[in-house]
């Protein structure tokens, strides 16, 4: 269904970064690419019973932010969705959505809000703030971003929220002969920035085993890139191999970053990862998280921490040097070995990191009667449904969720408020400039 001939007004952007409009006949309408308060003709794109999915045909009366948007691809790929207002209002437009989600779950407590929850936290750039990017590979060897709500690869020739390093290997690799062959057996590739080198790292995900071929290709690539440092291969049926390149490249898997001192008498840390494992891409933001959970937690030496998803230690290294002791709950093996020596290269022996489901290990801990003063809790999207009474078992006093879908976590919260907690602070973090996505920090204290 198409028809432009309708019109609508924004009454305000909406979990998702749709503009959330009512039209005659009572019908929620969810237009892309507006702001709130804008009159915008539109075009609708998917009808479901109660409301439409939409695209603005013309903006008629435009908001005082919007702005042309910087990436020439912006609207196509599926990447960026606010690119089209000042960065203020990006920042607003975040705040009110997470806003928006509590007071539906918690209607009542719209006062208390006010002197709880803070101003979306900014990011210290805005562009170029990527250290990791995946490019899809089509049927031809072109190498761009998913469309928007769709399996279209949109070729790009460099993302503008994308660290600098990134961009010029992407420019190289797209027109490099021994790339082209790699690309013939591989489905998508990742480009990562180390922070330590300001190098580049590839990581191609090929469709079948590597061959010596595609060996010499990748050396190929490291001898002809000046930035790129290594190569590596993975696959459905094959782990990560590697690293290819010159003789003279890192023979690890691992990338690092330096955090700054968090007080006068603390020494710098050092975080390492695996190539192919999870660090958050902002890392100057991260830098920033970090400090904000540490500050929530307020932490005393003869305190316990429960970290769970802790990944590699993004925030188990920093609490643990500031605690009696902390165990790390993690899903991913990768993710293990790497806090595990974070923690031993940071001089540590109050931490014990543990592989596991989340929910399994939740219940083995509540049935060993084990108390944390303080338990941290970094969920992937789904957050953690069904959760809630292990974790009030679990907590002494303090809970500290970060949250990367709002959604989800106003849900989790109500069910954490059904067993006893209650809210002391809220705090959106701009990870992800340009995009509708959403931190979000929150300190829960038990009644």
């Amino acid at each position: 269904m198409k028809n432009s001939n309708k019109q609508v007004r924004i009454e305000k952007i909406v979990h998702g970064g749709f503009g959330l409009g009512r039209i005659d006949d009572g019908r929620v309408v969810l237009v892309g690419k507006v702001l709130p308060g804008e009159m915008v003709a539109f075009s609708v794109t998917e009808e479901k019973n109660r409301y439409l999915y939409a695209e603005a045909a013309a903006i008629i009366e435009p908001h005082p932010s919007r702005i042309d948007p910087p990436c020439p691809w912006y609207g196509k790929c599926g990447g960026c969705d606010i690119q089209h207002c000042d960065y203020k209002q990006q920042l607003r437009i975040k705040t009110d959505i997470v806003r928006d989600l509590y007071l539906h779950q918690f209607p009542d407590t719209r006062t208390e809000l006010l002197t709880l929850m803070h101003d979306t936290l900014p990011s210290p750039v805005q562009f170029s703030y990527r250290q990791r990017i995946r490019l899809q590979v089509d049927a031809n060897g072109r190498t761009g971003f998913l469309g928007f709500r769709s399996h279209t690869i949109i070729p790009i020739g460099r993302c503008l929220v994308a660290k600098d390093g990134l961009n010029v290997v992407l420019s190289e690799l797209q027109k490099n002969s021994s790339c082209a062959k790699i690309l013939n057996n591989c489905d998508e590739f990742e480009l990562l920035f180390n922070p330590i080198s300001s190098g580049v790292i590839c990581l191609f995900h090929l469709l079948r085993k590597p061959r010596p071929a595609d060996i010499r290709q990748a050396e190929e690539l490291t001898g002809t890139i000046p930035l790129l440092e290594r190569v590596y291969f993975q696959g459905v049926d094959f782990p990560l191999t590697g690293p290819f390149g010159s003789k003279e490249i890192p023979q690890t898997n691992s990338l690092q970053m330096r955090l700054s001192p968090f007080a006068e008498e603390d020494t710098p840390l050092k975080l390492s990862w695996e190539v192919g494992g999870f660090c958050q891409v902002n890392l100057q933001q991260n830098e920033r998280l970090i400090r904000l959970v540490v500050d929530c937690c307020r932490l005393s030496r003869n305190e316990s921490v429960l970290d769970l998803f802790c990944g590699m230690g993004n925030f188990s290294i920093p609490l643990a040097a500031r605690a009696a002791s902390l165990l790390g709950i993690e899903g991913q093996g990768s993710a293990i070995r790497s806090a595990r020596k974070n923690s031993t290269d940071a001089g540590l022996a109050n931490t014990t990191f543990e592989k596991g489901p989340i929910h399994e290990v939740c219940r083995r801990l509540v049935r060993e009667s084990r108390v944390f003063d303080c338990v941290v809790l970094d969920p992937p999207r789904q957050g953690v449904p069904g959760l809630a009474r292990e974790l009030t078992a679990l907590t002494g006093r303090k809970l500290v969720y970060i949250s990367c879908d709002p959604a989800t976590l106003c849900r989790d919260l109500a069910a954490f408020a059904r067993c006893g907690f209650t809210l002391r602070y809220m705090q959106p973090v701009d990870m992800f400039p340009q995009t509708h996505h959403i931190e979000t920090v929150v300190l829960l204290e038990k009644n």
